[in-house]
């Protein structure tokens, strides 16, 4: 218990410290910063092109992760080694570079005009520095109105520059902070899931099933993310349940019944005295509401149909069918094919359709083989750098 409670105190740090850096950032999403602040420089300075490029998180390559310009899609997540050609230049030494004729230079490598089909002729790359540390690097090719780049060009890129790297700084701190957060809950989801040693992994195969689900129903990265986290939490209440009850090797008793039920009101609660609640909304009604049934026979509100909140519609599909599918000491557990079977027969009693469709339609996919459909998909390392 020890453990879990220092868990839950690291869990609430992190998420004030997630809050604070979303209230520090713009509320429109990094891919679009970078690519609105390389189309504001390239528009200022009059360039033909951009691309503002990016050291990776293993510090051996630089990414193109904006870029603007005629062949603009073909440049994009090009990658270089981190000291190849003027941009790994520039980076290293984290000093600007202005040049006339690429073509001269003795740094210049032409890899990237060669894979996109685009003609560098002249070149400004300034670094995007933050506290002494480059972050990566912007250039603009090709100025439009004469044959060359001027000093003034340089000095405004660089005042533009720096503008990026701190948004590029603050955006890298806060993927950093919410990996942190991920981590601990998928640790705390695994302590839990280990005081009962028939249902360890349990909270991870719902989220990983959950997620199949959202992704097949074309839910967006954003909601996935949220529908996630939540699946990871959907029984946080456990661990307010005995073990004499929890671990029951045989039946439970109507009692005993009653007392598990406890759990979604248990897990709500935990979760609403972590602040901001605002992080943690879909996990406070998923927790609560994962075992409601469209007709109303759930716990603990017997809400109905569009009543039960969509999240917690499908955990409870993806959780249904783990626990039917999972052995315990008084039964084997069903197959899959058998799970989808008892699925299909709840159809718009128990469980959403759609949800149901979508989530026999994945399993008829791999031919009920999860893991042959986890690897054919990359969900295995979908959080996998967590």
């Amino acid at each position: 218990m020890t453990q879990i409670k220092d868990l839950e105190y690291k869990v609430q740090e992190l998420l004030n410290l997630l809050e604070a850096f979303k209230q520090l950032n713009s509320n429109i999403e990094i891919d679009e910063v970078f690519q609105n602040i390389l189309l504001q420089m390239v528009q200022v300075i009059g360039a033909e092109a951009g691309t503002l490029w990016v050291v990776n998180s293993d510090k051996q390559n630089v990414e193109a992760v904006a870029a603007y310009g005629p062949t603009s899609s073909a440049i994009l997540n090009i990658k270089l080694a981190k000291k190849e050609g003027i941009v790994g230049k520039v980076i290293e030494t984290g000093q600007a570079e202005l040049i006339e004729n690429v073509a001269e230079h003795a740094d210049w490598a032409n890899r990237v005009d060669v894979s996109s089909g685009f003609v560098t002729k002249s070149m400004i790359t300034v670094p995007l520095k933050v506290k002494g540390t480059v972050l990566g690097a912007l250039q603009l090719l090709n100025k439009k109105t004469v044959a060359f780049f001027s000093e003034q060009d340089i000095t405004l890129a660089l005042a533009l520059a720096s503008q990026s790297a701190l948004a590029l700084h603050n955006s890298q701190m806060y993927d950093e902070l919410y990996r942190m957060f991920l981590s601990m809950i998928r640790t705390l989801a695994k302590v839990l899931d280990a005081r009962d040693p028939y249902t360890a992994g349990h909270s991870e195969r719902v989220a990983k099933y959950s997620l199949w689900i959202a992704k097949k129903l074309g839910m967006a990265g954003g909601a996935s993310d949220e529908l996630y986290k939540a699946a990871l939490l959907h029984d946080i209440g456990k661990i307010g349940i005995p073990d004499d009850i929890l671990r029951k090797p045989s039946g439970l008793t109507k009692i005993e019944y009653e007392t598990i039920k406890q759990h979604t009101i248990i897990g709500a609660d935990i979760l609403s005295n972590m602040e901001p609640k605002s992080a943690l909304v879909h996990a406070i009604q998923t927790a609560r509401s994962h075992h409601e049934r469209l007709d109303g026979t759930g716990y603990p509100d017997q809400l109905k149909g569009e009543e039960i909140p969509w999240f917690a519609r499908i955990v409870g599909v993806a959780d249904a069918f783990d626990a039917m599918t999972t052995a315990r000491s008084y039964s084997k557990g069903m197959s899959f094919k058998d799970g989808a079977a008892e699925l299909l027969r709840c159809r718009n009693i128990l469980f959403d359709a759609n949800i149901v469709d979508a989530f026999v339609a994945i399993l008829e996919e791999c031919s009920y083989q999860v893991d042959k459909y986890e690897a054919g998909n990359g969900e295995s390392n979908f959080y996998g750098s967590v």
